[in-house]
């Protein structure tokens, strides 16, 4: 392979750079796929940890919904208890001091 001209010096050196070109950007290409094959692995593993979240508060949704129909219950028949023992204590308080009026005027 004789180069008889300047022009076909050009044109090797030219052919050489369209394949140094051709190279680069298979490379790049490949990089890019990588990148984003990586971004979707990323993705789908939130995704994953997002959907286990969300089901963990629906447990504890549904658990704090029980627990608040049983406590509204237990709190009702406390309430209901201490209004009654209230009720006795002041009764008996407002009839102690009844009955000693009784006497003092006996």
């Amino acid at each position: 392979m004789a180069l008889s001209t300047s022009s076909d010096l050009l044109f090797v050196v030219l052919s050489l750079c369209a394949l140094w070109l051709t190279v680069f950007l298979c490379w790049l290409l490949y990089q890019a796929a990588r990148v984003l094959r990586n971004a979707n692995d990323i993705i789908e593993n939130v995704t994953g940890k997002l959907e286990l979240i969300a089901e963990a508060v629906q447990f504890i949704r549904k658990k704090m919904d029980g627990l608040s129909g049983s406590v509204g219950a237990v709190v009702g028949m406390v309430g209901g208890l201490i209004e009654k023992l209230v009720v006795n204590k002041l009764t008996d308080k407002f009839g102690a001091k009844t009955d000693k009026k009784r006497k003092k005027k006996e």
